[in-house]
C-alpha cells in the first residue's frame, strides 16, 4: 500500500516528463516493483522510472525525431517518439545485463563528486521549472534548457488558468503546512506520510464530481 500510493501519481508524472503518455509511466513501474519483492531487500522501495533518466530520454529523443523533420505535438510525431523510448529502453536494459555479468559497476568510480553533484542539482532546476506549467495551467512547453523555458512561460503568460493556478497554489499551501505542523509536533507526525495522500485524493475526487476538466483544469 505505502508503495503503491507514492508510485502510482509520482510514476505518471515521470512520463509526462519523459514526454510520453501518463499511462506509460504505470506500465514501467508495474513489473519492477514485483520484480523487486522478489529479488530486493528493502520493504518500501520503488522501483522504476525516475526524474532525470526521464528529462535524458525527452531531450534524446526530440532531437532524434526533430532532425527528421517531424512535427512536434503530431500523432505520427508522437508514436514514432513511443516506439523509440521502448527500443532505448530494451537497449539499455540489455546494457546493464551485459555491464552486470562482465562486473563493470567499478566505472562508477570515475564520476567525480562534483560532476555527479553538478549533474543533479542542474536536472533538480530544469524538472522543478518544467512542472510550473501544470501549476499556471500553461502549455508553453519550452524544450530541455534553462533559458527555453523561462522564454517560453513569458511567451505564454497571458494563458495562465487561474482555477488551475489557484488549485495548484492551495495544494503546495496545504503540504508545506502539514509539514511544518508534523515536524513541530510528536502528535501530528503522522501528516508527513498521510497529508500526500490525503491530497491526491480529494484532488481526483474533486475533478471528478466537479467535472473539472471541462472548466479549464486539465
Amino acid at each position: 500500500l505505502c508503495v503503491g500510493f507514492m508510485v502510482v501519481p509520482q510514476s505518471m508524472s515521470y512520463a509526462r516528463l519523459a514526454g510520453l503518455p501518463a499511462q506509460f509511466g504505470l506500465y514501467s513501474a508495474l513489473l519492477p516493483v514485483y520484480a523487486y519483492a522478489i529479488f530486493g531487500t528493502s520493504n518500501h522501495l520503488a522501483v522504476g522510472p525516475v526524474a532525470m533518466l526521464s528529462l535524458i530520454l525527452r531531450s534524446g529523443l526530440s532531437k532524434v525525431l526533430e532532425s527528421t523533420g517531424m512535427t512536434s505535438g503530431s500523432d505520427e510525431y508522437q508514436t514514432t517518439y513511443n516506439r523509440l523510448a521502448i527500443q532505448m529502453s530494451f537497449l539499455v536494459g540489455v546494457s546493464y545485463l551485459i555491464m552486470g555479468f562482465c562486473n563493470m559497476g567499478f566505472i562508477t568510480n570515475f564520476l567525480s563528486h562534483s560532476v555527479v553533484s553538478g549533474f543533479t542539482t542542474g536536472a533538480a532546476i530544469i524538472i522543478g521549472l518544467s512542472q510550473v506549467d501544470y501549476i499556471l495551467g500553461l502549455n508553453a512547453g519550452g524544450g530541455d534548457n534553462l533559458a527555453g523555458i523561462l522564454y517560453s512561460m513569458w511567451l505564454a503568460r497571458a494563458q495562465v488558468n487561474r482555477t488551475t493556478f489557484a488549485m495548484g497554489t492551495a495544494s503546495i499551501l496545504f503540504l508545506q503546512a502539514s509539514k511544518y505542523a508534523a515536524s513541530t509536533s510528536l502528535r501530528l507526525k503522522w501528516l508527513r506520510a498521510a497529508a500526500p495522500l490525503f491530497l491526491t485524493t480529494v484532488a481526483l475526487a474533486l475533478t471528478t464530481l466537479l467535472d473539472l476538466s471541462n472548466h479549464g483544469v486539465p
